[in-house]
C-alpha cells in the first residue's frame, strides 16, 4: 500500500479478530470472544460503528413495555454502536473518530482515538491504554477486513 489516506479507509470493514491485553497478556474483548461487527467509513469524513455479542439473546416479549428491565440492562451492555465523522493523522498512524450519536450517551461529543496500521488487507484499531476498575490498564484490539462485493 504505497500511500494511506481517506481513500484507504474508505469502505465497509467486517470485524475478523477482537481482543484485549492487559501488561502484553491477552484476553477476551468486552463483547465476547466472537464479538460481531462493522465498521464504515467514506472518503470524505464519515464514520460508523457497530459491535455486538454473537451470544445476545432475544427479548422475551415483541413489546417494549413488557420486557424485563434485566433484559434491557444485558442487550445493552452486549452492543455498542456510533457515528460521526473522522480525522486522519497518517503520520502519527491515529483516526479519531468525532462521535455525533452513540448508544451510549456520554460518548456523544467526545471523541474516540484509535491508532491504526494495515497488516496485507487487514485494518487493526488500538484503543490507547484505558484505566480498568481493577486499576489496571487495558487495551483493545479490533482487526478489520474490507468487505469485497
Amino acid at each position: 500500500m504505497s500511500e494511506i489516506g481517506p481513500e484507504t479507509f474508505a469502505g465497509t470493514w467486517r470485524l475478523k479478530e477482537s481482543y484485549a491485553e492487559t501488561n502484553g497478556a491477552k484476553q477476551a474483548f468486552p463483547l465476547g470472544e466472537d464479538t460481531q461487527g462493522l465498521i464504515m467509513y467514506d472518503a470524505i469524513g464519515h464514520m460508523s460503528a457497530q459491535l455486538m455479542s454473537r451470544e445476545r439473546v432475544r427479548f422475551s416479549s415483541r413489546i417494549p413495555k413488557e420486557i424485563p428491565p434485566e433484559e434491557i440492562s444485558r442487550a445493552y451492555h452486549e452492543y455498542t454502536s456510533y457515528f460521526g465523522t473522522y480525522t486522519l493523522d497518517v503520520a502519527a498512524g491515529t483516526i479519531v473518530h468525532h462521535v455525533e450519536g452513540a448508544l451510549a450517551p456520554q460518548w456523544i461529543g467526545g471523541d474516540q482515538l484509535r491508532y491504526f496500521k494495515f497488516e496485507g488487507a487487514l485494518l487493526v484499531l488500538k484503543t490507547p491504554p484505558m484505566k480498568v476498575s481493577d486499576g489496571s490498564k487495558v487495551i483493545n484490539t479490533l482487526v478489520w477486513k474490507k468487505v469485497n462485493k
